[in-house]
This record gives C-alpha cells, sequence and structure tokens, in this order.
C-alpha cells in the first residue's frame, strides 16, 4: 500500500540542495547570521567533479576531458538583508505574500541598488525556508547569497492560495497566474530594482516562472528553469488519456501540507499575525472547498477533467510559450515526472531566444542530486545560474558559447551516474533517423515485417487499484492511501511519479528488478546486437490489437536486456484505448515516420472499441538516450497496466472489467516499434 504522504519531500530537497557550493555571510530581520563566505567551495566543487571522473574506457568512449573551471567571479557585497514579510495587493483582490532580498554591505545594511531581480514564486510556502540562506536558494525560492552578494535583489513570493498569501489554491489555475504579473508589475515600482527580472526556480517555481515570462515578456529578460512542466494532460497528470493518480497524491498532498504551516511565519511577523492566521485558515478549508471535490470529479470521471479541454490548456505552459521573449535555460532528467515535457520546451524555444538543454540522469529528486555538484559536462547549477544571468540581465561576457545547446545523459554510456554525457547541437539529435522493428509473437524482433501470420499473444487484465482519500484526524491534512495492484509499486514508473522520494526511502533493488511486472508483460526482444546501439529522442510503439470487451490499455516498457537475462528499464508510455485518435498535424514526423504521436484526448474523439475488431494503438513512449551494448538485446514490454504511471476512473472501469486484450502479428496488422537511432561515433 503506497500511503501518501509528503511534508517529507520538502524537507528531502532542503538537505539535497544545502549540498554544493560556497557557504554565506547574511543578516535577516531577526537578527540571523551565517558563517562568512568561503571562496576555497569553488574549489572544492570542481574537485568533487574530478573525483567523479570514471577513468575506466569503454570501445565508444573518446579520452576524458581537462578538468573544466565552472564560471565563478568575486563577491560584489559581503553579505546579504533579507527583509521581514511583507503583503502586495494583487488585481484578484487577494493580498501576496513576499520577502526581498538585498545585497549588504559589512554592517548588514540593505544597499540601495538599483540591481537586476531574480523572481521566485512558490506554492510550497517560501516561510518555511525563509531563514535558511543556501547555495543555489534560488531554485527552491529561499535566501540565496550566492547570487545576491555578487549584485542581484531577489524576490521569493508564495502564490496566491500557498503559504502566507491569501486565496485558495486551485492547481495553477487563472486566479492564481493573475497575481503572476502583479507581483512584476510591483517590482517595476521599487527603488532597489534597475528593470531588468530573471526568473529562477526548479519544478512549481520554474513553471510559475514560465507563466510568468508570457505575462510580462517585456519585463522578463532571463529565464532559468529546473524541470518545469509543459503540457500537464500528456505529460503529467493524464498521460495516456488516463489519470496519473500516484503523481496526483503526491503533488495534492505536498501543496496543501505545505501551505498550511505557518506558525513560524506567524511567531517572527506577529504584525501580520491575524492576515496569516486568516490565510492558513482558508488553506486548510480548502481540504473540503476544492480538494476533496476534485478528486471525487475525477475519478467520476467529470467531463472537464477527463478531458482535454480549457480547463487543462490554462495550466499548459507550452501553450503560450512563443510569447516568451527571454533567453531560457531549462535543465531536465531522463525519468523526471517532466521527462515529455522538458525537451519540447526547448525545442518550442530555440529558434526564438538564445535556449539551452541540459538532460541529467535520474528522477525528480535527483535532478538536485545531480544539478548543485555537477556532472562530468555540466556546471554546479549556482555557477550555470550566474554565468546565465550575468549574460543575459547584466550584459557580461561569461562565455555562453561554451555551452552545448544541448547536454544528455545516455544511459548504459558510462560507469558511473555523474559519467556519461553526450553533446549536440540539436534535439531532436540531428544525427538521428528512424528505425522500425517489428514483433513476430514468440520470435525476436527484426526490421522487416511479418510475411506470415504469427499466433496473437494475450493478455488478461489485471486488478484495478484500489484508493481511499479523505482528511486526516484532525482534519488539516489531506491523506490518500492508494494499493497497487499490477506489480508496478515496485517499478522505476513508481520511483518517478512519487518525485523519486520513494526510491529512498525503499530498497533500490525493487526498482531495478522487472520480475514482478513480468507476471503481466509480454516481452518481445531483438537478437543480440552485433555492434552498440544508441537511441536518442522521442519513441512510437505501433500496436495492433484486439479486445473482449470495449476499454483496455496498453502499457509499454523499453529495456536493456544484459547476455544474463537481467533486464535494465529505460522508459516507459501507455494508452487508453478509447483515446487513441491521433491529431496527425500536431504530430512529429521524420524521414516519413511517425515517431511520436499527439493524441486529442477530447470527448468529440473518443472512440470506444469495437470488441474483436483489430486497432491500431499509436502509444508515445516517453524521450530517452540510451546504449545497448554490443551483445545486449533491445526489450519492448507490453502489459494491460501500468498503476503507478496510470488509474482508470470508475466508468471506464466497467468497461475494461474482465476484459482480454490480443496483440497481433500478422502481415495485415504488424506490430510495431519506431526509435530514433543515432551513430555511436556522435558520442564524443
Amino acid at each position: 500500500m503506497a500511503s501518501i504522504r509528503f511534508s517529507v519531500a520538502v524537507v528531502l530537497l532542503l538537505s539535497l540542495v544545502g549540498c554544493g557550493g560556497e557557504s554565506s555571510s547574511s543578516t535577516t530581520s531577526s537578527g540571523q547570521n551565517v558563517a562568512a563566505d568561503s571562496e576555497r567551495a569553488v574549489a572544492a566543487t570542481t574537485e568533487s567533479n574530478a573525483a567523479n571522473q570514471d577513468d575506466s574506457q569503454t570501445n565508444t568512449e573518446s579520452e576524458q576531458p581537462e578538468e573544466r573551471k565552472p564560471y565563478h567571479r568575486p563577491l560584489d557585497y559581503p553579505k546579504i538583508d533579507t527583509s521581514r514579510l511583507q503583503y502586495i495587493d494583487s488585481t484578484s483582490g487577494h493580498r501576496i505574500a513576499l520577502r526581498v532580498i538585498l545585497p549588504a554591505d559589512e554592517n548588514g545594511e540593505p544597499m540601495p541598488g538599483p540591481f537586476p531581480v531574480i523572481l521566485v514564486q512558490s506554492a510550497y510556502n517560501t516561510g518555511m525556508i525563509s531563514l535558511l540562506p543556501m547555495p543555489a536558494g534560488s531554485l527552491l525560492g529561499a535566501p540565496d547569497p550566492y547570487l545576491v552578494r555578487r549584485g542581484y535583489a531577489m524576490v521569493s513570493v508564495d502564490v496566491i492560495g500557498g503559504g502566507a498569501s491569501e486565496g485558495g489554491w486551485e492547481m495553477l489555475g487563472p486566479e492564481e497566474q493573475s497575481g503572476y504579473g502583479d507581483v512584476v508589475d510591483w517590482i517595476q515600482q521599487q527603488p532597489w530594482a534597475n528593470g531588468d527580472i530573471g526568473i529562477a526556480g526548479a519544478s512549481y517555481m520554474a513553471i510559475t516562472g514560465l507563466f510568468t515570462a508570457q505575462q510580462r515578456p517585456d519585463d522578463i529578460k532571463a529565464i532559468f528553469a529546473a524541470v518545469p512542466m509543459g503540457d500537464p494532460k500528456r505529460g503529467t497528470v493524464g498521460i495516456g488519456g488516463m489519470l496519473n493518480a500516484i503523481f496526483m497524491a503526491e503533488w495534492l498532498s505536498l501543496t496543501h501540507s505545505t501551505s498550511t504551516q505557518n506558525l513560524l511565519t506567524m511567531l517572527l511577523n506577529p504584525e501580520h499575525m491575524k492576515t496569516i492566521m486568516g490565510a492558513t485558515k482558508r488553506h486548510v478549508d480548502q481540504i473540503d472547498n476544492y480538494y476533496l471535490p476534485l478528486v471525487d470529479r475525477v475519478l467520476a470521471g467529470d467531463e472537464e477533467l477527463t478531458y482535454d479541454n480549457e480547463f487543462w490548456r490554462v495550466r499548459s505552459p507550452i501553450e503560450k510559450i512563443d510569447q516568451v521573449k527571454a533567453p531560457t535555460m531549462i535543465i531536465g532528467a531522463l525519468n523526471d515526472i517532466f521527462q515529455r515535457d522538458e525537451p519540447l520546451l526547448y525545442e518550442a524555444l530555440k529558434d526564438r531566444v538564445d535556449s539551452r538543454l541540459i538532460i541529467l540522469n535520474g528522477d525528480h529528486a535527483g535532478n538536485f542530486v545531480q544539478a548543485i555538484p555537477g556532472t562530468e559536462k555540466t556546471d554546479p547549477a549556482i555557477h550555470l545560474m550566474l554565468q546565465w544571468f550575468d549574460a543575459h540581465l547584466k550584459g557580461m561576457d561569461t562565455g555562453l558559447e561554451n555551452i552545448p545547446p544541448v547536454t544528455q545523459y545516455v544511459k548504459g554510456y558510462k560507469r558511473g551516474g555523474w559519467q556519461g554525457f553526450a553533446t549536440t547541437t540539436d534535439w531532436p539529435h540531428p544525427a538521428a533517423t528512424p528505425e522500425r522493428w517489428y514483433f513476430h509473437g514468440e520470435e525476436p524482433m527484426t526490421r522487416q515485417p511479418p510475411e506470415t501470420p504469427h499466433t496473437a499473444r494475450s493478455m488478461q487484465a489485471t486488478e484495478f487499484s484500489d484508493y481511499k482519500y479523505g482528511k486526516s484526524e484532525d482534519g488539516g491534512f489531506l491523506h490518500f492511501d492508494i494499493t497497487i495492484n499490477d506489480g508496478s509499486e515496485c517499478s522505476p514508473s513508481f520511483v518517478q511519479w512519487t518525485l523519486g522520494i520513494q526510491g529512498i526511502f525503499r530498497a533500490p533493488k525493487c526498482f531495478r528488478d522487472t520480475t514482478e511486472l513480468e507476471r503481466t508483460s509480454l516481452n518481445y526482444e531483438t537478437p543480440a546486437m552485433e555492434n552498440d546501439y544508441y537511441v536518442n529522442g522521442p519513441i512510437q510503439a505501433d500496436i495492433w490489437m484486439t479486445s473482449t470487451v470495449t476499454e483496455a490499455v496498453v502499457a509499454v516498457r523499453v529495456d536493456v536486456v544484459d547476455a544474463k537475462g537481467n533486464a535494465s528499464p529505460i522508459t516507459t508510455g501507455m494508452l487508453l484505448a478509447s483515446a487513441r485518435e491521433v491529431d496527425e498535424s500536431r504530430s512529429r514526423y521524420m524521414l516519413g515516420e511517425m515517431i511520436q504521436p499527439y493524441h486529442y484526448f477530447t470527448k468529440e474523439k473518443e472512440r470506444f472499441l469495437v470488441p474483436g475488431q483489430p486497432t491500431k494503438m499509436q502509444i508515445e513512449i516517453f524521450p530517452t538516450s540510451f546504449l545497448v551494448r554490443q551483445g545486449n538485446k533491445l526489450r519492448i514490454s507490453i502489459s494491460p497496466s501500468n498503476q503507478a504511471m496510470g488509474m482508470l476512473n470508475l466508468p471506464r472501469r466497467e468497461r475494461a472489467k474482465d476484459g482480454v486484450t490480443h496483440i497481433l502479428n500478422t502481415p495485415e496488422h504488424p506490430s510495431s516499434v519506431v526509435l530514433l537511432t543515432v551513430p555511436t561515433s556522435e558520442l564524443n
């Protein structure tokens, strides 16, 4: 049983962010003093990177590059000043809580400026971390001495409905978004601001940043977005036209629990106690006003939440990404919750603004583990941010031309999580070509379509997941208990959609061993590869199937299988049969092959199955990059569900109940998968 409680997540992320960079000297209004600055920490970061180098060589590796020195410059100011909590008015009528962090002199007195401003807007309660100056704190909304003492003002904001701000949180809704522009307008009126604003943030804070840059494109001059979302319906919340219940339970619990933890903020800001108490009560009451009714509607199949429509378009940063004018650096991860969207955001921006894409290894939390110290080809996040903002907010020559357009971790390339990155000039990879592999029943996959029918393989619909939800005994917190019944609770998908947290607290072997998943899976494998085989980009599975009922799910996992038969999961995708209709005008093609389908997911395009009728499922498998070593095999594993990634609402359960799905492999109905392959010579 997955008991979903997430207050631990914030503590974990803070501990991850606190693991790199330099110490700080700061003064806050409460008189807090933090240890003095040490430039030795920068050298230590570089030495740490060098210590992680793996001297082992493989047949596709070039010599290790010489040790790089991250971008860095001396301090402009010795200390920082963090202001007390203050409120500004918004156009929605709700007061927004924020804090201003300014460079300070040796006595801790704030300097007058004006300065370029780094803006961070969070739904996770900045008051909880406002007294914790930390390297790369601007990714989360904590005071960031590294940037501030180098001549930047910082504004840390609780969004409407979060932290000490008034209003009720409604999942990145229109009222919350209206406050983003209000904050920008307020900043532009302050004497310490010079008119140039940069956006920094990770996850939610990156998402708010992208929306802000769309609302105020002439004010936002630079964006540093770590693990941002693009399209929640297709990439996160409604994958394959289903309900990502595991992620939603995690996210709803996190936003609600953090928004109600304002005791420390009240004690430190007694002049605002009445306002903070009122805001906190509204946040607690939001369980009954919004959260629980939302879950009820989702499970009942409410049309506004089930299908793609204005509700989801408003909450999709990629929808109006063409309004962004600011240079943008995007950092993602191969198994992040926004794995699908990060390269799509970069692709939408690259031809209009100065952009970079860095894809690290691991999951959502693992992104911080790698980004803070850096890797063999990426500098630590604090140095990258300074380099990016110095160039685009201060006009300094910081050597941005030395940062490749695209840097990606390639699974299987080198040993060690901080090793194995490849750089290139574009995404998808400019040297990529589509290559299709066909299924042949129990026989190996080949590049040739079947010439004679192969016996269809069948899979029985699994037992549906169970979930309970409600309020804690004291009524102050959301509570979810989700029971997964298809084995995917012990899978990489479960780690991915619990933001990587479960991968830390549970036995890691569980998430590498696919034995439990194989109980209901149909596996199709290539012969052992005669040479190393490099795949980079989106993947599409075209599966012909029949079903005995009118609704079904086809889940697909891509594995690499070594000579001993051990499978390493790479990436996943899935599709609900009734949501299979594809918008060809928005799908991606390469050399005549569709390689990334774009599904409508609308009520109008819903098509239920006709039992026994052959039906083509064009399944989007999230983009990745990996190397199949010579002698190893590529495996496509198909199953009737992946409950860690998506579940059925109640009406759809009735249609899918007791269904049997048959995977077809005939000349008329050739099931296959198409991948983008890249010459291994590109791994240099």
